[in-house]
């Protein structure tokens, strides 16, 4: 209902106002403002946008708004001279547009942040240039500077964001997400994995339940990588909230070999663990991107997500999505709490991927 509200406040308050028609004139741009609030993974496809244009522009300022909750894995990021926070929350609101005016921003790019806050937020800042990935549903298109297409669902996220850049003049392609490991996350995990061992880590839990797989297909996987090498371990990982999961998976395996680190660290903690794993298998959630930013290697396991649009692109870190085709129409994706797609992928067929990815890895670094 508040939202309903404010969302017909800001229609009836901006009804009317005509963006800048102005050509960009990047010389007169002294400050961009970056905002890509939401999840992880949509954070982390903005990075190579954000390395880009400082790279291009290294004496314009550079302001990320980030959300509160993952902001740890980018407050030391050197593409970022400044870092806003911002959860998406109304009651934050006009407290971040005081913020955002104080920097007299130039230019903003909206990569991923949610309306009916981004837009109204961003003209409310005084914002010159507002430029937003094109979808042609957006009820603030008449604020963007950039023309309304229709989202192509063939386009890879960071493609999306990166071809934003072009009114900037820049036109060059990078796919290499970007984390920057702090000393002190590598000491929270020092001593929890052996160096002498392959560690596979499982990814138990993920953002929506539509998106997880199976505890017993977890304990049947489990169970094919144990008895495949004794010298393969595996590392359980997620947040607090996937703790009930990962100790039923451990409890029935009972094996040394299985450590279970599931809520027992920060972000930066998770990083760092993540970087020391030899393969990551994971939903496609938060942790899959933190892989790829880590240059570890995954296997996605997905349904109602695509791989065309959010798996991981390396030309050197092997990166497996396997998906199947969704068994419910219309899909009703993260609001589904049936997983009954979840159930065509077997734990055979994830085996398979994993001896692909490991014991190829083996053989190229013996």
């Amino acid at each position: 209902m508040k939202i309903d509200i404010l969302r017909s406040f800001f229609r009836f308050y901006l009804a009317g106002k005509i963006p800048s028609q102005e050509k960009i004139k990047i010389n007169s741009i002294k400050t961009i403002l970056v905002m890509s609030n939401t999840a992880i993974g949509d954070t982390l496809f903005s990075t190579p946008a954000l390395r880009l244009i400082k790279e291009r522009y290294p004496n314009k300022k550079v302001i990320g708004l980030l959300n509160p909750k993952n902001s740890l894995l980018f407050d030391n990021n050197p593409y970022i001279d400044i870092l806003i926070l911002y959860s998406g929350k109304w009651r934050q609101f006009l407290r971040t547009v005081f913020e955002l005016r104080r920097h007299n921003i130039d230019l903003a790019f909206i990569m991923h942040s949610n309306e009916p806050q981004a837009t109204p937020m961003a003209y409310c800042s005084g914002i010159k240039y507002i430029i937003k990935i094109p979808n042609d549903q957006n009820e603030f298109n008449f604020l963007h500077y950039n023309s309304v297409t229709i989202p192509n669902r063939n386009e890879h996220f960071i493609d999306r964001r990166l071809n934003q850049l072009e009114s900037i003049n820049i036109y060059t392609k990078s796919y290499q997400m970007d984390i920057f490991p702090k000393e002190e996350w590598r000491k929270s995990i020092k001593g929890m994995l052996k160096d002498d061992t392959v560690n596979i880590g499982f990814q138990v839990g993920a953002s929506t339940l539509s998106r997880m797989w199976f505890v017993e297909k977890w304990i049947d996987l489990a169970r094919l990588v144990l008895n495949h090498n004794k010298n393969w371990h595996i590392v359980l990982t997620g947040a607090k909230i996937d703790k009930t999961s990962s100790s039923s998976i451990s409890s029935v395996l009972s094996d040394e070999r299985v450590v279970d680190l599931t809520g027992k660290l920060d972000l930066g903690g998770v990083s760092a663990l993540i970087d020391k794993l030899d393969l990551l298998v994971t939903p496609d959630t938060g942790p899959l991107h933190i892989a790829a930013a880590m240059k570890t290697p995954t296997i996605a396991i997905s349904v109602a997500g695509r791989a065309l649009e959010s798996n991981p692109r390396s030309k050197d870190i092997k990166h497996i999505f396997i998906q199947k085709q969704i068994t419910c129409e219309p899909c009703v994706d993260k609001k589904c709490k049936y997983q009954k797609c979840m159930l065509q992928i077997t734990s055979s067929e994830v085996f398979e991927k994993i001896l692909n990815i490991v014991e190829f890895e083996i053989l190229v670094f013996i």
